[in-house]
């Protein structure tokens, strides 16, 4: 059954709890907190039993500044890497529009189809609805998450069918992820489908244990993947 916007949009107004994002050149600062409110950018690490989210502050201030984050801690507990690839992605909105996703291809793999295609609604209302789960649980240094948590994990609103498809709002060979050391597409919606562009870019290193969002540029620039080396 599908969530309803209808349902919960009380718990449109959250509170915030937000983490000091650093410049490319300066400190990385080790993350823990999930709690995040309209206008946020939340990291989420899946494809195992256990999910890490952070939250990686106001998604204005990372497009045009990015950030290098400390996320070892995540990467590193028991249950977040196994049997399956380890995923990640960032997800966000402030209100209907703008809204902000991730994507395993840039944005010239979008037809005009499949903008128009992309439910705002079904994204919407998962996200709405989960971030106010999470922030009603009242666990703000709580990083870790069991995917088969009913009430707090990202796989119970976003992903349930195990299709990347963030609450099937894409179709087609879209997907609202990409895996661990693997670039990964930012992309915005300000409005009607057409608005659909491509943001920057970010890449999660699994040897460094760190996610670095580059700043925004025309066009998105592109981080350095890890070497195999």
């Amino acid at each position: 059954m599908e969530l309803t916007m209808k349902k919960f949009v009380s718990v449109m107004k959250l509170t915030t709890v937000t983490l000091v994002c650093a410049a490319l050149t300066g400190p990385v600062p080790e993350t823990d907190a999930v709690v995040f409110d309209q206008g946020d950018a939340v990291l989420v690490i899946y494809g195992n039993t256990q999910q890490g989210y952070v939250n990686l502050g106001k998604w204005v201030d990372l497009k045009a500044n990015g950030g290098t984050f400390d996320v070892s801690g995540i990467l590193n507990a028991p249950g977040v890497s196994g049997a399956n690839p380890m995923k990640y992605t960032v997800v966000g909105n402030n209100g209907r529009t703008p809204l902000w996703f991730r994507n395993n291809a840039d944005i010239t793999s979008w037809s005009p189809m499949d903008k128009k295609q992309l439910h705002v609604n079904r994204y919407n209302t998962a996200l709405v609805y989960w971030a106010g789960q999470l922030r009603n649980a009242n666990e703000p240094g709580r990083s870790l998450y069991e995917k088969t948590d009913p009430l707090l994990s990202f796989s119970s609103y976003l992903d349930r069918a195990d299709d990347d498809t963030l609450n099937r709002s894409m179709g087609g060979d879209h997907r609202g992820s990409s895996e661990i050391n693997q670039v990964l597409y930012l992309l915005e919606r300000s409005g009607t489908p057409d608005t659909l562009t491509g943001a920057t870019t970010a890449v999660l290193d699994s040897k460094t244990g760190k996610f670095t969002m580059v700043p925004q540029g025309p066009p998105a620039a592109t981080p350095s993947m890890p070497s195999n080396k």
